[in-house]
């Protein structure tokens, strides 16, 4: 490819906004990169974020970090992938190297990715379901490697967004007995989608859900809570469907937080303490051990993923993907910066 220009959409600056398409050069890459042809790149909260200068990024960058693409150019030392094949990538790159967030991501046709971090994809994967591998690998840390659902167990989730949503499936691949969602009134087009993907018992936050968790678990709760809508009301809901211990050794009902980023959470650490509740955090994931799990569950086609997938954009209708995810009209939206059609 000839060197030249390219849309991308960036971070230009610091502060809240600062969020625009730019012209930059196309990039070059070394003897270690690939420089992969974007097919989509998944609309994230943490983009949100980062619009609105609450997460950690460093600028000017061009965002996006959930993505799939193919090998458009290989550097001579590369052995992971052939051009044409299809791969994703961690986006931890090492050194607080992070795609999309302090390093060029993929909303921009074209992206330089290390050969560290690069994954693969069998060819009958879809490059749709491959762009959600980023939040299955999230998720598989959630709930395997922190949390370890395990066959029978009572899940509650809190919040259906993307990882609420996700959380449930995996919960229902974990063999969990129940899975009971957790939203808002006005969070019905993504309960329905819950649903559609294995949730047991729809909860609207505003009726009391923890009245429900006990009477259908014989007063007992949740094995495991977990708390994706980064809310004060959600953490209490949280508290409130975990399985108690008031005696014995405890460690009955584990409650996991995915995100907050930034926002001051009040606790009642009496419920916490009296109940012998675990509380764990999840972020970030095990590396290529997490990644080659993830891979492997998209190549056994384990998940429900379509329902999952509610836009697609052009990547000068950055504006309204993003607009459409804070009013929580998606779930998962894709924003294809070649557009669509190029590539089975």
């Amino acid at each position: 490819m000839a060197h030249g220009t390219m849309k991308a959409l960036r971070k230009t600056k610091e502060g809240v906004g600062h969020v625009e398409l730019c012209e930059v050069p196309t990039p070059e890459i070394g003897p270690g990169e690939v420089l992969m042809k974007v097919w989509a790149a998944g609309v994230c909260g943490s983009d949100l974020l980062i619009q609105e200068d609450r997460h950690f990024y460093e600028a000017p960058v061009t965002l996006g970090h959930e993505f799939s693409g193919v090998a458009y150019r290989v550097g001579k030392n590369v052995t992971r992938v052939q051009e044409g094949d299809k791969f994703v990538a961690d986006i931890e790159c090492g050194e607080g190297r992070w795609l999309g967030v302090t390093i060029d991501g993929a909303y921009a046709p074209y992206m330089r990715v290390p050969e560290q971090v690069i994954y693969r994809v069998p060819d009958h994967v879809s490059l749709d379901y491959a762009c959600i591998a980023e939040p299955i690998v999230a998720t598989h840390h959630l709930i395997q490697e922190r949390a370890q659902v395990k066959v029978g167990d009572d899940v509650v989730v809190v919040g259906p967004g993307p990882m609420g949503i996700m959380g449930v499936q995996y919960a229902k691949v974990c063999g969990a007995r129940r899975v009971f969602l957790i939203g808002l009134k006005d969070d019905e087009k993504r309960l329905q989608v819950g649903k559609q993907v294995g949730a047991d018992y729809l909860l609207y936050s505003e009726d009391g859900p923890e009245k429900t968790v006990m009477d259908v678990t014989d007063g007992k709760g949740a094995e495991f809570v977990l708390e994706c809508s980064a809310s004060q009301q959600g953490v209490q809901h949280a508290i409130d469907c975990a399985r108690k211990a008031y005696e014995g050794p405890g460690g009955k009902g584990v409650i996991l937080f995915i995100s907050l980023w930034g926002r001051e959470i009040t606790v009642n650490l009496d419920q916490v303490s009296l109940g012998q509740l675990d509380i764990r955090g999840s972020w970030s994931w095990n590396g290529t051990e997490t990644w080659e799990h993830a891979i492997d569950l998209l190549d056994r086609g384990v998940f429900n993923l379509d329902p999952m997938i509610t836009n697609h954009y052009a990547l000068d209708e950055w504006e309204t993907a993003f607009a459409n995810l804070r009013a929580k009209q998606d779930v998962k939206a894709f924003i294809h910066p070649n557009g669509q059609g190029w590539v089975d």
